[in-house]
């Protein structure tokens, strides 16, 4: 009987196991790698070491990867004004530049939604929300900056373009640590006045009308004054003497050039005295053929910083067409020896007597364009 039950069990068990041809699939699966061009997509996140993926620092080799087809890759080349490799990515909403064969050592972004800081500055912003998200303007008194370029004191890596009041370009650099200068403390500016410690003491300074007025804190008394004409800015620099120079940056043009120079006032023997001009930058008709443009589409924002004996210029060049930023590019820095006055003997045209003027001489100067890091125009 058990023999039988047992045969009976063998037979079900036979009878209920898949046929060859059914049983079920146990081929093993493939997983495929991933592809090989994954890629960080925009809104890029603007940090201090660079944007999205493109990091200060590789090469536009490493970088060129990160884009798709590689990127549109271009030489520039002005003399004595630039000398870069630019990488385009982002349908050149982005370009990545740094020394021919060398490595990235800035990006600028130059359309909107495609990039932003964390508190969401972007290009589009207006001045006032970068200040309020990033902090007051960078204070630093070595360094004098032409308007239209915004440093915020929290991301100080952060070269922010402004134009009426909107950010229209947005560039990383390597940020420099901020000197610990001493001296006199500045004045706080007015509307048509900024402070200045040119004679070790706190003054004001106004720039109306093509000349510069130094008056006592008070503003009670004129002190001296000097005549500048075709400025872009001007402001005070910190020397390491703990006084400061008014630094001007001036422009000058025809039709087949345009030319920026470095002017600098030292307070001495009493007067304010004007040091040798230096021509820094130069664009010309023909070399803005060289790059595709024309003269008046490329502009230069400057900044000066003091280096001892020695100023040092650099900055930003504008290419526009039309209403559109179409480059924003890092200028080869320009250092310029601070040379002594050719004379000590003032103009007797801008001489003052003794008892000086009466406050109300030039009650109406006044400081035009004036920015939170007393800069003025």
């Amino acid at each position: 009987m058990r023999l039988v039950l047992l045969l009976a069990l063998i037979g079900c068990s036979d009878r209920d196991r898949p046929h060859p041809s059914e049983a079920p699939d146990r081929t093993p699966r493939v997983l495929e790698p991933p592809p090989q061009n994954v890629r960080a997509l925009p809104p890029h996140a603007i940090r201090a070491d660079g944007v999205g993926p493109f990091k200060l620092g590789l090469t536009l080799e490493q970088l060129g990867s990160q884009v798709l087809s590689g990127g549109r890759s271009a030489q520039v080349d002005i003399p004595n004004v630039t000398h870069l490799s630019v990488l385009h990515a982002e349908d050149d909403a982005i370009q990545v530049g740094g020394e021919p064969l060398g490595r990235a050592s800035f990006v600028a972004v130059v359309g909107p939604k495609i990039a932003r800081t964390e508190s969401g500055i972007q290009v589009g912003s207006t001045r006032d929300e970068l200040v309020t998200a990033l902090g007051p303007l960078a204070s630093e008194l070595d360094r004098l900056r032409d308007p239209r370029i915004v440093v915020p004191s929290q991301l100080r890596e952060l070269r922010a373009v402004i134009d009426n009041n909107k950010v229209v370009g947005l560039v990383i650099t390597a940020g420099e640590p901020a000197p610990k200068l001493e001296g006199c403390v500045r004045p706080s500016e007015t509307d048509r006045r900024f402070g200045a410690c040119l004679t070790g003491e706190p003054e004001l300074v106004a720039f109306d009308n093509d000349e510069l007025q130094v008056r006592t804190a008070d503003d009670k008394k004129l002190i001296d004054r000097a005549k500048l004409a075709n400025a872009v800015f001007v402001g005070p620099v910190r020397a390491s003497d703990g006084k400061d120079e008014l630094v001007a940056i001036t422009r000058t043009e025809d039709p087949q050039a345009r030319t920026w120079s470095l002017v600098t006032f030292r307070f001495e023997g009493g007067h304010l005295l004007r040091m040798p001009d230096a021509p820094v930058y130069q664009l010309t008709a023909t070399n803005a053929r060289w790059i595709g443009s024309s003269l008046r589409d490329l502009d230069l924002v400057l900044e000066v910083s003091n280096h001892g004996d020695m100023y040092e210029v650099g900055g930003l060049l504008v290419h526009r067409t039309g209403n559109q930023l179409r480059d924003l590019l890092v200028l080869s820095p320009v250092q310029v020896p601070r040379k002594r006055a050719k004379s000590a003997t003032p103009d007797p045209e801008h001489e003052l007597t003794d008892a000086g003027v009466p406050s109300d001489a030039s009650g109406s100067a006044g400081v035009n364009g004036s920015n939170d890091n007393g800069n003025s125009r």
